[in-house]
């Protein structure tokens, strides 16, 4: 079996269509370009001098020199380190040194680009179509009595956007991959358009804490905890291939800071069992479910519309 038939047969879908992190913003300051590989594709990312941030494709549309190599930020545009051609960061030629004219159609492949709460987003679309929704604000973010940045940690895994966000409404992993037991009525999904609300023991308590989450698209998960210490956790993931994506877990906490370290680690490592599980599974098309085992099959028909 080939590389390409074994990921087919591990997940019988592309790339879904969503917003999904690049970077954070501190990584890329105004006037730089950055290589990026995502969406299987090679790309480019630079902020310009008015602080906007571009994702463009990697390969100059005149005669395919690679932006990332040699290339500049002139103003709000991406110089060619071939010719001198540049480009904005929505994909058109706004010049060409020797040309007397722009040649029609001169345009390189865009992505849209949404920069919040301190990460950056680039849109990803099989057919290059607009973005279908919008990212939420963060209020928790540069908010007082909350630690100033992001306590983050990734890692890169072979598997891909969905199966990480069924592991949500996949309740019933709880008890045996993370020893949290709950009852028939302790979780609740609501799917909303392109994104799903989820609450863990309803608007219940959960020992001192009441935990909630909302999803946006496959490509971002939002987790409050409430109790001793509030946080909110974010969970990333940016598909690199079909079957390979980095995924990413940020935390703001309202702990002392000298307990977010100890707060955040135990986050990442209640993740930690799922990622051995992602890495060797497959998908199944047509799983083998009992009517215990919860949202999974209204997850999946809500899931079908990223595609």
């Amino acid at each position: 079996m080939t590389i390409q038939e074994n990921t087919i047969q591990r997940f019988p879908f592309g790339i879904p269509l969503s917003w999904y992190q690049v970077a954070f913003s501190d990584e890329l300051e105004p006037g730089e370009v950055r290589r990026l590989h995502a969406f299987g594709r090679n790309l480019v990312m630079f902020r310009g001098e008015d602080g906007t941030a571009g994702v463009l494709d990697a390969y100059c549309p005149h005669l395919g020199a690679h932006l990332g190599e040699g290339g500049e930020v002139a103003g709000n545009d991406l110089e060619c380190p071939f010719h001198g051609w540049r480009w904005h960061r929505d994909g058109h030629c706004t010049h060409v040194p020797y040309a007397k004219r722009i040649p029609s159609g001169a345009r390189a492949t865009a992505y849209p680009v949404c920069e919040r709460f301190g990460m950056i987003f680039a849109w990803f679309h099989p057919r290059g179509e607009p973005p279908l929704y919008d990212l939420p604000e963060i209020p928790e973010w540069r908010s007082p009595g909350w630690c100033a940045d992001w306590e983050h940690r990734e890692i890169e895994l072979t598997t891909h956007p969905q199966e990480i966000a069924e592991n949500g409404p996949d309740w019933r992993h709880l008890d045996k991959v993370h020893d949290m037991q709950m009852a028939e009525n302790d979780f609740v999904f609501e799917p909303d358009g392109y994104g799903y609300r989820w609450y863990l023991g309803g608007q219940v308590e959960m020992g001192e804490s009441t935990l909630q989450g909302v999803n946006y698209g496959l490509g971002l998960s939002t987790f409050r905890q409430g109790g001793v210490h509030d946080a909110i956790v974010l969970t990333t993931v940016t598909p690199l291939e079909i079957d390979r994506l980095k995924f990413r877990l940020s935390m703001l906490s309202r702990a002392p800071e000298e307990e977010i370290s100890k707060q955040f680690d135990y986050h990442w490592a209640f993740a930690a069992p799922d990622f051995r599980i992602w890495e060797h599974k497959i998908h199944r098309k047509q799983p083998l479910l009992c009517e215990e085992d919860g949202p999974i099959a209204r997850f999946r028909g809500w899931a079908a519309q990223f595609y």
